[in-house]
């Protein structure tokens, strides 16, 4: 395999992880939010509160980089 290939499929897993991870954090703190505006919504409140909005951008950000390697090594 490709170093390249292997690199893209790393990033994409990786941030695919750390997406559901993030997603588990937030909805393990959903229900004990005592109140939420709209807009954000509830949401946007928890990722605020819980800190988590820099792993959410990182794992978004390495699943659109992975998935970028993995198709350009294609072309």
């Amino acid at each position: 395999m490709k170093r390249i290939t292997f690199l893209g499929a790393t990033l994409f897993i990786t941030g695919t992880l750390l997406f559901g991870i993030v997603h588990l954090a937030i909805a393990n703190y959903i229900p004990n939010m005592h109140g939420w505006s709209d807009p954000p919504g509830k949401f946007q409140k928890a990722r605020n509160e819980i800190g988590v909005n820099v792993p959410y951008i990182l794992s978004i950000f390495f699943m659109i980089l992975g998935f970028i390697l993995l198709i350009l090594n294609e072309v």
